[in-house]
């Protein structure tokens, strides 16, 4: 029997964790470095810091490489089963329609973004009740982004989320709202009224914009069991919710690391070992913009013997002298130019530190268009080293759309699905998504590029057999085509299938009348 005083020392022994790698100082400073606080707590009062931020532009670079590719899914059948076609077709259709109102596709983003920046990214995959499913249902699926400073792994040097014992999910509320919460689930008044807000504030949120005074941390605790995955929620000394059982064969959480780190869960960002770059970017521009302030224009020098109440450039004004004025000594000083060895400096720095975090000036796009060739084979040359990271991201993908079956199939019951039968009509269907065995299928994730490529060669491959005469009926040639390929592709379905029933169906390959023509002249001599 959990009770919330174990939790919250599974919760502090995964801090303590987090604070033993440095995780939490550094996840606050490349933050920093990202969005230009690069100069926050120096009190810099000799030369004005100046911020040329390399950093960002190589991490939106790499967000905008690996979020230019759609995600598709096809689950096929692992075997044979009943239904087969039909659960492919209902998994494939209902999978991206929770993608299009999860906003998966925009959320891809942000998790990328907390990726790069602080090394690891995560969703939290969740069934809300109160949500809008638009089938007059309610209830649908809700994905949530997670910082990769409020997860805490119950085996801290496995990196992989179903291997698990337990998964702690930590959150900042308001009082009120967990308070509502608790009673909802069946606590009284009273005991919700003992939900308090947080007096000590954890290392991982932020003292400066959270408010002590009406919010409380709130832990999730999931862990699997022989017959599912039980959730536990509570504060650090009262229930938000008993301990409830779940069907779920997975944990409902998706994570990726950037860049693996050996025996540890957390990865690592390519920001945290540019950042001395970045500095050392910084005080070189600043000091040259500071040095060419005090030298680039030419000084007044004089003979203070000469002018005792000192030289005055004002136009038009007297100026006092001893002596014969014909005498006096006034000429101008011009420093010695700076050594142009510091604005090499900079720019090699500049160069070879995008270059090693794997932005060229190739792939930036900084080069003039003379040979398209040679600039595309050293932009595929720049962007070998990302592809390890995509199919991490692809990985995390996968992990997605699974959960996402397995939800459906605990929670969706029965609901309507639009499918094409075999006379190419759309009709709604009721499917009961309890009765969809996913162990049975296969899941075929196909996401990015090779989606794309996939769709393309099919349809490649079907122009090559209705060339070669080996398709000839208009109905087969079109049923074919993958369904992205062509807008409207069921009402072009039907109209053929009305014209070939009426005998009214064009031959769509001439060459096969001309060969039937040649042969029967050929029989005929």
């Amino acid at each position: 029997m959990l009770i919330p005083e174990q939790v919250w020392r599974e919760y502090q022994r995964g801090v303590d964790y987090n604070n033993r790698i440095d995780l939490y100082d550094r996840v606050k400073t490349n933050e920093n470095f990202f969005i230009g606080r690069q100069w926050e707590g120096l009190n810099v009062t000799t030369l004005d810091p100046l911020i040329f931020n390399v950093l960002r532009r190589v991490v939106n670079l790499f967000i905008s490489m690996l979020v230019s590719d759609d995600i598709s899914v096809t689950a096929q059948p692992f075997q044979a089963v009943p239904n087969g076609e039909q659960m492919q077709k209902v998994i494939d259709r209902s999978v991206a329609s929770v993608i299009e109102r999860a906003g998966v596709k925009s959320k891809n983003r942000y998790m990328l973004r907390n990726a790069c920046v602080d090394g690891d990214g995560c969703f939290y995959i969740r069934f809300d009740p109160d949500k809008e499913s638009g089938q007059g249902v309610a209830g649908d699926i809700a994905v949530d982004l997670i910082e990769n400073t409020d997860v805490f792994f119950g085996n801290p040097a496995v990196d992989d989320v179903q291997r698990q014992p337990y998964i702690i999910l930590s959150m900042r509320r308001s009082v009120d709202s967990v308070r509502q919460e608790a009673m909802r689930r069946g606590l009284s008044k009273s005991e919700a009224e003992g939900i308090r807000p947080d007096s000590l504030l954890e290392p991982q949120y932020d003292a400066q914009t959270d408010d002590c005074d009406n919010m409380v941390t709130v832990l999730l605790r999931m862990q699997r069991t022989e017959h599912g995955i039980s959730f536990y929620k509570c504060t650090q000394n009262t229930v938000v919710m008993e301990e409830t059982l779940t069907p779920y064969r997975m944990y409902p959480l998706a994570y990726m690391s950037w860049m693996k780190v050996k025996n540890c869960y957390h990865g690592e960002s390519p920001i945290t070992e540019a950042i001395p770059n970045q500095i050392a970017i910084n005080k070189l521009y600043s000091m040259y913009v500071q040095c060419i302030k005090h030298v680039a224009f030419p000084k007044i020098i004089y003979d203070v013997t000469r002018f005792p109440s000192g030289y005055s450039s004002d136009v038009g004004k007297a100026i006092g002298m001893r002596g014969n004025p014909n005498e006096a000594i006034v000429t101008a000083f011009q420093a010695p130019d700076i050594s142009e060895q510091v604005m090499t400096l900079l720019e090699q720095m500049k160069r070879d530190t995008m270059e090693l975090m794997g932005a060229s000036d190739t792939a930036l796009g900084n080069v003039k268009p003379e040979n398209t060739s040679a600039i595309v084979t050293v932009q595929q040359a720049t962007i070998a080293p990302l592809e390890l990271v995509k199919m991490e991201f692809y990985r995390f993908v996968e992990d997605c759309v699974r959960i996402f079956v397995d939800l459906m199939r605990v929670h969706y019951g029965v609901r309507t699905v639009c499918l094409t039968d075999d006379a190419g009509e759309e009709t709604a269907q009721q499917i009961d998504f309890g009765k969809l065995d996913t162990l049975s299928l296969e899941l075929n994730v196909e996401v990015g590029s090779s989606a794309y490529w996939s769709e393309t060669m099919q349809t490649v491959t079907n122009d090559n057999l209705l060339a070669q005469g080996i398709i000839t009926d208009p109905v087969l040639y079109v049923e074919n085509i993958p369904d992205n390929q062509i807008r409207g592709k069921s009402r072009l379905l039907r109209a053929l299938k009305e014209q070939k029933d009426s005998g009214q169906l064009p031959d769509i390959h001439p060459s096969s009348k001309t060969k039937q023509a040649a042969d029967a002249q050929t029989s005929q001599q």
